[in-house]
């Protein structure tokens, strides 16, 4: 479903129609569910807090909605699933965080807020929904060529500071982290929830 997922009805509307798919499989002696959650949603306001014309400067609207969307909407989402038991035991709930939760970048300021909240969720997500048998965990990836990239200010030096301090000399790639993600939804990794996995070939912790 090609949609708006920070909004609200169209969440409601999604899930419904979920929930027509489920019935249909039940009714052919199926029992579906969701096992696996991916929120990856890259939309919120690049603005620096301070500026000389207070027009260019951040406002609290634009704030509140990027932890809104970015952040606050996982919340949301794994609610209703839980809610809809759509999804249960076994399931997989991953959210999509970066380096900015800890490096300053210019004009970051609200996603870099946005990320460090989402995963205070992923942890309190986490500890909520362990006695459900669904575990929880941050996936940090590593900076990765993609349109969200190519929209915050000073991309090209991102870029070059990331090959520099990756040990493998490139940028990571949207396949590693699948890769990746196919292996963390696998039934042996149920006991690892709560977590900020840096998927970046070494680059955070190279400094």
């Amino acid at each position: 479903i090609n949609m708006n997922a920070a909004d609200d009805e169209k969440r409601a509307a999604a899930l419904d129609q979920l929930e027509e798919v489920f019935a249909g499989a039940r009714a052919a002696g199926r029992e579906p569910y969701v096992h696996v959650v991916m929120h990856s949603l890259a939309f919120g306001t690049l603005k620096p807090f301070i500026a000389d014309d207070e027009k260019e400067a951040i406002t609290p609207a634009q704030i509140e909605m990027t932890l809104d969307v970015m952040a606050n909407s996982l919340v949301y989402w794994t609610q209703d699933l839980v809610r809809t038991g759509a999804l249960g035991e076994g399931g997989r709930v991953f959210a999509m965080t970066s380096s900015g939760d800890h490096i300053v970048w210019k004009a970051y300021g609200a996603v870099s807020a946005a990320k460090s909240a989402l995963e205070s969720h992923v942890r309190q997500l986490a500890v909520e929904l362990s006695p459900l048998g669904i575990s929880v965990n941050a996936i940090k990836a590593g900076v990765t060529d993609t349109p969200a990239l190519r929209k915050i200010p000073g991309n090209v030096q991102i870029v070059e500071s990331a090959m520099a301090r990756n040990p493998s000399g490139r940028l990571t790639t949207t396949h590693d982290v699948a890769q990746c993600l196919v292996a963390l939804a696998a039934p042996g990794t149920y006991w690892l929830t709560g977590s900020v996995l840096n998927v970046d070939g070494g680059e955070d912790i190279a400094g």
